[in-house]
């Protein structure tokens, strides 16, 4: 992490390498999803009070030491939910965020040398959504985070991973009435934000309610699960459940608003 101290009770050991995604004007928005029928239609008049997609077979994981927030943002939390949504697995089942982390750095086109091995190299959350939609994801049990690498054919590893393809993906901004919207009616978003201070150091009550953008520590990648009656909204994280209520925090929509800056809907 840089610039700015690291708070005495923040989680140790900390990577925060989730770098902003490129070529976003050339994204699909939320408004294509609602033309092509791909999602319903919902006004804002009948949104639920709230929305909590939660599951207790669904705990919050840990990324640990590594950078990988980019790979369980996007594997344990918005294809896990879908595709156990589709029955395609259970929501026991764990997808591998070891294959969408290495697969994301190793792809981009942002270095001209390899930095799949290199932790403090960044990932970015629409190349997750890139990889999920060219090859799909492979299970944890396949590609576990600690352990050995596949040990079968190219051909095996990307047939199965071919389960777990999404169909598309939508930029949905920072916008809390879109979120709450795709919330409603699809499920998770997987979001970048820039970490402060408090977020590091969140307490068990999980509450956020202002942001401190002078004190930026890096970027980090998560899942957005709900939202609740006063606004806010209901985030899970790869910090394990020592970090906030359970793992999981409670941002304002005026905290999301100073501190996110991408959002993505996928369809699968």
């Amino acid at each position: 992490m840089i610039g700015q101290p690291i708070p005495p009770n923040a989680p140790p050991n900390l990577v925060l390498n989730c770098i902003p995604s490129r070529d976003t004007q050339a994204d699909w928005s939320w408004q294509a999803a609602l033309d092509s029928g791909a999602i319903p239609a919902i006004s804002s008049l009948h949104l639920p009070d709230s929305v909590d997609l939660r599951d207790d077979r669904w705990p919050v994981s840990t990324q640990g030491s590594s950078g990988a927030c980019v790979g369980f943002a996007t594997a344990d939390g918005v294809l896990r939910y879908h595709f156990a949504k589709k029955a395609a697995i259970d929501i026991a089942v764990r997808l591998s965020p070891r294959f969408i982390w290495m697969a994301d750095k190793e792809t981009d086109e942002l270095t001209s040398y390899p930095t799949t091995f290199i932790e403090q190299e960044g990932a970015q959350p629409k190349r997750a959504l890139e990889i999920a939609r060219q090859y799909g994801c492979a299970l944890d049990d396949d590609l576990p985070m600690e352990g050995p690498l596949w040990q079968g054919t190219a051909e095996a590893f990307y047939a199965k991973a071919a389960t777990f393809r999404i169909a598309s993906f939508h930029n949905l901004g920072v916008n809390p009435t879109v979120w709450r919207k795709w919330l409603a009616t699809n499920g998770p978003i997987l979001t970048r934000l820039n970490v402060d201070p408090g977020w590091l150091a969140l307490g068990p009550d999980g509450e956020l309610e202002r942001h401190d953008p002078g004190a930026v520590l890096g970027g980090h990648a998560v899942c957005v699960v709900g939202y609740r009656r006063d606004g806010g909204f209901i985030v899970r994280n790869s910090w394990g459940p020592g970090w906030g209520d359970q793992g999981f925090a409670y941002p304002s929509a005026d905290y999301v608003k100073a501190a996110f800056n991408e959002g993505y809907g996928v369809v699968v």
